[in-house]
Order: C-alpha cells, then sequence, then structure tokens
C-alpha cells in the first residue's frame, strides 16, 4: 500500500508551468482532453511557431491522460510524432484535442490535433510506456477539473532556446545542462524539452530561416546527469531542405533518437 505522499509534478517554475498550458478534461468521455497554450513570440523563430513547443503541450496532454488511466503507476513517453499542417500568428493560441487510441497492458496509445484560430496548425501521436509505481513517484495532476499551470508563473521573457539554456556548437550541434527549469518526474529530461532539443540542432543543420515540418522520436533511456548534446546529421539535403536523423545524449547514454524533416 502507498503510504507516503508523493510531491506534484510539474513543481513551480517548471517549462510546463511558465509555458501557461491548461488542461480541460472532457465532461462527458474519460479518453478526450483539451489543452491550450498562449503561442507568445518568443516560441517563434523566422516566422513559425517552434513544432517542438506544440510537441511540448501535447506531451503534457497525453501524458497526464495516460498516467490518469495508469494509477497508481506512472508512465514515461515512448515515442511521439509531431507534424506540423498549418502556421499561426505570434500572440494566438494553439488549442488541442487528444483522444485515446488505444489502453492496453503496457502501453498507452493517443492522438492530438492543434489547431489555433479555427484552423489546424498540427498533428501528433504519441504513445506512453507503463512504470510500476514505486516510492517518491510523483503524483499525478488531478483531472476531475480544469487545471491552468501558468497561475502565479512568470512567462517566457526571452526566446525558448536562450530560456531552456540551448548552446550551438558546430553545425547540427546543440549542447545544454539539466536545470529544474526542464527535469521530469523521474530526474531526466521532460520529454517535450528533448524534443525542442532536437528541434535545435536540426534548424542548427538546415541553416537560417528552415521550419521544422516533421519530428518522430523514440525515447530510449534516461540519463540524469548530463551535460547534453543534441546530434543532427542530413541523410537527404536538397536546396529546398533536410531530412535527417537526430539524436539527444547524455554524458552515458543515448537519451532519444528519432528523424526529422526541415524545409528552408
Amino acid at each position: 500500500m502507498n503510504t507516503k505522499p508523493a510531491k506534484e509534478y510539474p513543481p513551480s517554475g517548471h517549462v510546463l508551468r511558465r509555458l501557461y498550458i491548461s488542461l480541460i478534461p472532457d465532461e462527458h468521455e474519460t479518453g478526450v482532453l483539451y489543452s491550450s497554450m498562449p503561442l507568445r513570440p518568443e516560441l517563434f523563430l523566422d516566422g513559425h511557431f517552434r513544432l517542438s513547443a506544440i510537441a511540448t503541450m501535447v506531451d503534457m496532454a497525453a501524458g497526464v491522460m495516460s498516467v490518469g488511466i495508469t494509477q497508481p503507476d506512472w508512465t514515461a513517453t515512448f515515442d511521439m510524432a509531431t507534424h506540423r499542417i498549418g502556421e499561426a500568428e505570434p500572440g494566438s493560441l494553439a488549442e488541442g484535442v487528444t483522444r485515446l487510441v488505444r489502453a492496453g497492458k503496457n502501453i498507452v496509445v493517443s492522438e492530438t490535433t492543434v489547431s489555433s484560430g479555427g484552423r489546424p496548425i498540427a498533428y501528433v501521436e504519441t504513445t506512453y510506456s507503463r512504470l510500476p509505481w514505486r516510492e517518491g513517484t510523483l503524483a499525478a495532476v488531478g483531472m476531475d477539473q480544469p487545471r491552468h499551470f501558468g497561475e502565479g508563473e512568470e512567462p517566457f521573457t526571452a526566446p525558448l532556446a536562450d530560456t531552456i539554456g540551448f548552446q550551438r556548437a558546430e553545425p547540427g550541434i546543440v549542447e545544454f545542462d539539466l536545470t529544474p527549469l526542464i527535469r521530469n518526474s523521474t530526474g531526466s529530461i521532460q520529454g517535450g524539452v528533448s524534443a525542442m532539443a532536437a528541434e535545435e540542432a536540426a534548424l542548427h543543420l538546415a541553416g537560417p530561416s528552415s521550419s521544422l515540418e516533421f519530428l518522430h522520436l523514440y525515447y530510449l533511456a534516461a540519463d540524469r546527469s548530463g551535460p547534453y548534446r543534441s546530434t543532427a546529421t542530413a541523410l537527404r539535403d536538397t536546396p529546398h531542405g533536410t531530412t535527417g536523423r537526430v539524436k539527444l545524449s547524455g554524458s552515458e547514454r543515448v537519451v532519444v533518437q528519432g528523424t526529422f524533416v526541415a524545409t528552408r
């Protein structure tokens, strides 16, 4: 029996709170969850919203849904595929609808459509793995009522990459450290922030004025020490864009690996 109360996740000051993400459960369907997030100018680069910011909001929504399904166990992101299908304006609101696809014994699968101004801008598919409960596991947020994670938090006032602390090295390589801002419930990197690091490396490789159109990541392991390096390499490069692979590594192991498509 679980006798020791767990701390709530995400904690105050966390990236998920400073993005001002809101989650609202459907009143009639347990397998439907609504999310929203203001698309502040800090979440744009060269006129395009960062696809990884949308992935972070969706990872929060789909993750909360998966934890609610698997309680008292916890879940971890296994796989996330994010597609850009439209554009949005700075200052607009991103609104997501997450729907349960399958709740199995070991995995939870969902899909999310994200819109802005009534037009679809992204489509995301996610898979979560069940993790058995253990002492010290952070408690799931309650979703019997709407939750607004930006309340009392300071929004980002600098570009996303600067806020996270990404440092661009040679083309396709981005380095950063683990901080409380981006730490997940197990002490490693939050899944959406892994997408941010992958996007940063991909855009660094693709060059100025590029835009990430697709990002598919597999979450392989946790690495709680750092420093971290996100590396993008080209599989195909043309005047119109780059298709490549990306991996995020800590000091001990590869944390995330996947593929991307960037256009210019």
